[in-house]
């Protein structure tokens, strides 16, 4: 009886660990080290990498700047479909699929055939796998918390700029005659209490877009200061709409019109939220 107990407590904890490797990566994970064929050691790479696996989609978000004022990534789609796992064995028809094994709670391993970034030699060697390991140690905190607000899970701010807001257009003058123009580039951002994240983004498209985290002083409703930018003047319109206007620092003051609305679509999606999209309807041009 007593081997019979030991046995089925084996077997359980084996079923346990085997379920364990095979979870499917959800969540944020950072780049910690990559892996190479030929017995070439591991190399931690100079670059700052992570991944945003969502029932949705993957994505590779790039850091570019980290300074205290602005912490700055560009987001890429990895595949147009979720990662499952998918062991260390041959992907796809040529077998050079990506391979997703290894998977817990807190990390997971990525095997993939390179065939596209000739120009990456050193740390991408060309026609060979490369392996990369993730997991959850090291991630900055700006980071993190700009994910947890434009998945709009961070506490909601006390202010009244507090959600997330779609810039509609900037003013201009026209033979003396003030205009509203339509920006050339979509732009978005979640307010918290001391901070501030703006997205950068083509409405349909998940790749190209672009994350900027700055820290965010609220002096009064019609005063704000976002990063080391000079101070905001802000007029209301209605607890829905406000213009902002900035000294570039060159003597030139921009005015925007900014309204509260949802991420795009596939933003919303991707970051697991539902708020209402306001569509700007100006012209962009004749």
């Amino acid at each position: 009886m007593k081997r019979l107990t030991t046995l089925l407590a084996v077997m359980l904890m084996a079923a346990t660990g085997l379920t364990a490797q095979n979870v499917a990566p959800r969540g944020l994970f950072k780049l910690q080290r990559l892996g190479y064929e030929n017995g070439r050691p591991d190399h931690v790479p100079e670059m700052v990498q992570y991944k945003l696996s969502t029932d949705y989609v993957p994505m590779t978000l790039m850091v570019h700047k980290n300074t205290p004022q602005d912490y700055v990534y560009s987001m890429r789609m990895d595949e147009p479909h979720p990662y499952s796992c998918t062991g260390d064995v041959p992907v796809g028809e040529n077998g050079r699929g990506t391979r997703i094994y290894d998977g817990y709670d807190d990390r997971f391993t990525l095997k993939w055939y390179n065939n596209l970034r000739p120009y990456e030699g050193a740390v991408f060697p060309m026609n060979e796998f490369i392996t990369e390991y993730y997991d959850r140690k090291n991630m900055e905190p700006q980071m993190v918390r700009s994910i947890e607000m434009l998945q709009m899970k961070h506490e909601k701010a006390t202010h009244r700029f507090a959600g997330s807001w779609r810039m509609v257009g900037f003013y201009g003058l026209v033979d003396g005659e003030r205009i509203l123009n339509a920006p050339k580039t979509h732009l978005f951002k979640v307010y918290g209490e001391k901070d501030v994240t703006f997205l950068f983004c083509y409405p349909q498209q998940l790749t190209g877009g672009a994350v900027i985290y700055r820290p965010l002083v609220v002096k009064s409703d019609n005063c704000i200061k976002e990063g080391d930018n000079n101070e905001c003047t802000i007029t209301w319109k209605n607890d829905d709409t406000f213009t902002l206007k900035i000294d570039r620092g060159d003597g030139t003051f921009v005015e925007e019109l900014w309204k509260r609305s949802g991420l795009p679509k596939p933003f919303q999606q991707l970051f697991g939220t539902d708020v209402p999209v306001y569509d700007v309807q100006i012209p962009s041009g004749f």
